[in-house]
């Protein structure tokens, strides 16, 4: 009986660890222009087909996400200044502080802490500081006959401080711009 429930204690605890993944959720914000229909859309080109600057592996990579994640939407890349809209992304990273105060229920529960008295105990104020890098990675699109944006959509993480995000990050914040842009196009 006691390796059974050994058994299926390791299980959940693998499956609860698998659940864990290192890679870092992209928090998302987008901006739509107001009145223009974005269902008629349907063809694109790059804006800036040649990247200068930043590391051009990454540029790579997330331009060759892009395409596959816009072709899987049901958008088709075409040559240069043939599309109905054309895209351009940013990639960039920041550092900065990042304060949590987690006030009174941190690391005891104040009614129950340390120096516990009759209705309540000191207030045990935990504050966290921490550096963090945080990366972004911004979509623009614009229409291709009037040069005016029509989209605009950003994809956050938090990072390592390493130059080269994880694939698996890149793919995630890809994607999510793309179903996020897919969405507001009716697609």
């Amino acid at each position: 009986m006691k390796t059974l429930y050994r058994g299926i204690m390791a299980s959940i605890a693998l499956a609860s660890l698998a659940a864990c993944s290192t890679t870092p959720k992209p928090s998302f914000s987008t901006e739509a222009a107001p009145d223009i229909n974005l269902a008629g859309y349907t063809t694109y080109s790059w804006a800036f087909p040649k990247r200068g600057g930043g590391n051009p592996f990454v540029y790579e990579r997330v331009q060759n996400a892009m395409d596959a994640s816009l072709a899987q939407a049901g958008y088709k890349l075409v040559a240069e200044g043939q599309g109905d809209m054309e895209l351009a992304f940013t990639l960039g990273a920041r550092d900065k502080v990042d304060v949590t105060n987690w006030g009174p229920v941190g690391p005891y529960y104040p009614g129950y802490g340390m120096n516990y008295r009759y209705g309540w105990a000191y207030q045990y104020n935990q504050v966290d500081v921490r550096n963090v890098t945080e990366g972004s990675m911004a979509l623009d699109v614009f229409d291709a006959k009037t040069n005016h944006p029509i989209w605009h959509g950003v994809a956050s993480a938090r990072i390592g401080s390493t130059d080269s995000p994880s694939d698996a990050l890149i793919q995630s914040a890809v994607q999510g711009l793309v179903d996020r842009f897919s969405t507001a196009s009716g697609k």
